[in-house]
């Protein structure tokens, strides 16, 4: 039995801009801890152009490379402006989610996993791999329960 929850919501199509990392399973502690780190010493650069936000994003995509997969840590934004040098943005289309509220003593790493083996499938919910985006949102900042959210192949 999944200790995680899963609730469906439809999300209109937003925008992501921060650091990111492309990662594999096996470096991505040390690489993620990293790329955390970076993101608290640079969210100011995002913060003057944007706004300063308290909730934030960790955006997860494929990469070209096998093996490997891309891990943003950011924020919403209304649209792409000027954005700080190292950043990257993304365009995240509208779809419905898979959404499961996670406690803030659970491993992001933890949760993926139990989220993918046990709460989808035994919600009966598919991962919609063409829209390819999956993200962790943290409302009240790393210090708080969040969310896991990706995009399923169902109706509401």
């Amino acid at each position: 039995m999944s200790v995680l929850n899963v609730t469906l919501k439809k999300r209109q199509a937003f925008y992501l801009c921060g650091y990111n990392k492309e990662t594999s399973l096996e470096t991505c502690g040390k690489e993620i801890s990293q790329l955390w780190r970076d993101y608290d010493a640079k969210k100011d650069e995002l913060f003057d152009i944007y706004g300063c936000k308290k909730d934030f994003y960790g955006l997860i995509w494929s990469s070209s490379h096998t093996g490997y997969y891309n891990y943003l840590i950011g924020i919403e934004i209304s649209n792409i402006t000027h954005s700080p040098k190292e950043t990257i943005c993304k365009h995240i289309p509208e779809t419905i989610y898979a959404v499961s509220h996670v406690p803030v003593s659970m491993s992001a790493f933890d949760a993926w996993t139990e989220y993918y083996e046990k709460t989808l499938p035994n919600a009966g919910y598919t991962p919609d791999k063409e829209h390819g985006f999956n993200f962790e949102y943290y409302p009240a900042g790393s210090k708080s329960d969040y969310e896991l959210w990706t995009p399923i192949l169902r109706e509401l």
